[in-house]
């Protein structure tokens, strides 16, 4: 087509002219100009050739290979050539005006958003459904194994011992005639006749009528039989409905509608109870068993009573020890041994309840019995299993830890979560009583890790790993942590191979962590520990980095970084005082709560070893402001009170005029001992 034909059509509109074959090719224009691209992007639109009018001109860059067109699909299109109205909008952009596009682009859907929350529900609902229906499949199949065992030997029992007894003998019947010929016979060569009375008796004999009790062990019989037969086809017909709902939930359709259909027939077998079906399937069994060795009982009376009765005795005792084990799980929910009735019976213990909830009008009450029946009775035990029982956990720990065999990695990962239990504790009381049954087993095993990390053995990196590990769990229990605590304590005078006295960062770290312990003896051990460790920093008798120790005693001193700086930058006597301080204010508050023992006189020696041979000259005011008020010591030490000669208590002297009164308040010049009484 020519230049001057374009012009002349776009002037004064196109010419009619005879109608051809266009092929339909699409192809794809950038808005922004760049290269066509082999997809179709939220940036990009498709056109088709044979959509756009005949007469309007296309760019040459972007011209197709067909003859007829001339346009060539690897060039770059200039969409305001193509598109009618966006050039305006290019220009408006390029002007700063909003841009305003004549056409609007969908992209299509690659996928439906929702498929991944279906997708997790169906995850979790085969994984359900996989469990529920293999046990189903394993009640089902024993009991079908056993019926087929059982009602061969009960339909032995019958064909051979019992139903012959319902009809007549043969050989009675020959026997029978036998005998009316021999009498005959002999009445005619005597020449003597049958007598009425022998007529009768023969007569009698004739006529047959099965016993009563041979009426009874058939019909037991029949219905063990019966029983047994039904519980295999009973059996039979909930596989299959369990394969019903397996293949109708894994339809090859969309995972919404997969989920909607599962839910569908979830909620059927929920509402008509199939899986309380198949837990009653094995009742049936249980019940033809019984019948069964009652008829078998009823069968040896006739024959030999003792024989009966040491078969009798046999089935009541078998009888007692089934209804035993029926109650047993409600009485006892760990109990493993239970029933098909034991869910009945659990039923009507839960239901009794409502009669007289209803006589009362209590509709919440009823309401919520209701939603606690409807969960069923696995889900009434493990609300049980769920109470709180510290000594229950206790043996589970400690099954735990002696399953792990020695094996100081396993141990080690053990410790490491250990706190995570006390963390996680409903209360104090649970944790009390948790740790008096852990503490002596974790005692063993910290004691057996701290060597190893001890013995310069093992890599620095794994060494401060164990050692983190068995410091938290130190300081779960008051006693470890007490222990932990004196052997820290005896590293000042000098530094011993106790592995219960590494002094590092690790230790103080815990010490810091544990001061906000609930249980008040761990916090204050955790107080002296970190107080100890600080002033051995601080004194030099101990080396770490100042970046971790100025950390940590920022959070000791609960200080700002401006009071760090200065404590670090001038006289590190101050700063060993507002150690001491801190440690005697936080502690006066926990001795409060603790029982009377031997931690007054700890904490004095403790004080008065960090504070011996500081210089409490020139003291700024606000490390003053840290000291404690001499008024508060002694009202918190509880001065000396008469005690009964006969009274188990010791008396304990604590010197008020130590070195540890270089952090009270109010000075004091004369020396002065009070006798505080604290009972062990």
């Amino acid at each position: 087509m020519s230049k001057e034909r374009i012009q002349d059509d776009l002037e004064h509109g196109p010419q009619p002219s005879l109608p051809r074959a266009v092929p339909s090719r699409s192809i794809t224009l950038a808005v922004d100009g760049s290269p066509i691209p082999r997809r179709v992007s939220s940036r990009s639109a498709t056109f088709d050739v044979s959509s756009i009018p005949r007469g309007t001109s296309l760019p040459q860059h972007a011209q197709t290979d067909d003859d007829d067109t001339g346009v060539k699909e690897d060039a770059s299109p200039d969409v305001g050539d193509a598109i009618p109205g966006a050039r305006a909008s290019m220009n408006n952009r390029m002007n700063g005006q909003p841009r305003r596009d004549t056409y609007s682009f969908q992209p299509p859907p690659y996928g439906n958003p929702s498929a991944k929350i279906w997708g997790l529900y169906l995850s979790r609902a085969e994984k359900t459904d996989k469990g529920v229906l293999e046990t189903w499949s394993d009640i089902t199949n024993g009991v079908l194994v056993l019926a087929g065992l059982f009602s061969a030997t009960v339909a032995a029992f019958i064909t051979i011992l019992s139903f012959p007894l319902l009809q007549r003998n043969p050989t009675d019947s020959t026997n029978l005639l036998l005998t009316q010929i021999s009498q005959q016979l002999a009445a005619l060569s005597n020449g003597t006749t049958l007598s009425t009375q022998l007529i009768a008796s023969i007569s009698d004999q004739s006529s047959f009528k099965p016993t009563a009790s041979a009426v009874r062990v058939n019909v037991l019989w029949f219905v063990s039989l019966a029983l047994t037969t039904l519980s295999a086809l009973w059996a039979t017909l909930m596989q299959q409905w369990s394969r019903r709902y397996v293949l109708a939930a894994d339809r090859p359709y969309a995972p919404q509608n997969r989920a909607r259909l599962r839910m569908f027939f979830a909620e059927g077998v929920e509402k008509f109870g199939l899986g309380a079906a198949v837990k009653m399937l094995p009742a049936f069994l249980h019940l033809s068993f019984l019948v069964f060795y009652v008829g078998l009982v009823e069968f040896l009376f006739p024959i030999n009573r003792i024989v009966a009765y040491c078969l009798l005795a046999v089935v009541i005792i078998g009888l007692a020890l089934y209804v035993v084990l029926s109650i047993m799980p409600l009485c006892y929910p760990e109990s493993p041994y239970q029933t098909p009735l034991s869910s009945f019976l659990w039923f009507v213990k839960a239901s009794a309840p409502l009669v007289k909830d209803w006589f009362r009008r209590k509709a919440d009450v009823m309401r919520e019995r209701r939603m606690n029946i409807s969960l069923g009775m696995r889900r009434g035990l493990e609300r049980a299993a769920f109470g709180l029982n510290w000594a229950r956990d206790a043996r589970a720990l400690r099954w735990t830890l002696i399953s792990l065999d020695g094996d100081y990695e396993l141990e080690e990962e053990f410790l490491n979560a250990l706190p995570g239990a006390f963390k996680d504790s409903p209360s104090q009381h649970y944790s009390i009583g948790l740790g008096k049954r852990m503490h002596r087993s974790i005692n063993k095993v910290t004691h057996e890790l701290l060597i190893t990390c001890s013995s310069n053995l093992l890599p620095e990196h794994i060494r401060r790993q164990r050692l983190a590990a068995c410091l938290g769990a130190i300081w779960c229990f008051p006693e470890t942590a007490k222990r932990h605590c004196d052997a820290i304590w005896g590293q000042w005078p000098e530094i011993t191979n106790d592995p219960w006295a590494q002094v590092s960062t690790e230790a103080w770290t815990n010490a810091v962590n544990s001061v906000t312990d609930s249980n008040p003896l761990i916090a204050f051990h955790a107080h002296c520990v970190q107080a100890i460790i600080a002033a051995m920093w601080c004194s030099g008798r101990w080396l770490c980095p100042k970046f971790e120790a100025s950390l940590l005693l920022q959070r000791q001193l609960d200080a700002s970084c401006v009071v760090m700086r200065e404590y670090l930058t001038g006289n590190r006597d101050h700063l060993q005082l507002a150690v001491a301080a801190n440690l005697l204010s936080n502690a006066l508050q926990l001795l409060s709560r603790m029982e009377a023992g031997s931690d007054v006189l700890h904490l004095k020696a403790v004080m008065d070893v960090i504070c011996d041979g500081l210089d409490v000259s020139d003291v700024p005011g606000d490390l003053k402001a840290r000291f404690v008020d001499r008024a508060e010591v002694m009202t918190a030490y509880d001065p000396v009170q008469d005690v009964a000669p006969d009274s188990h208590h010791r008396h304990c002297a604590l010197d008020l005029d130590g070195a540890w009164t270089k952090v009270f308040r109010s000075g004091h010049t004369q020396y002065e001992s009070t006798i505080v009484e604290r009972s062990l």
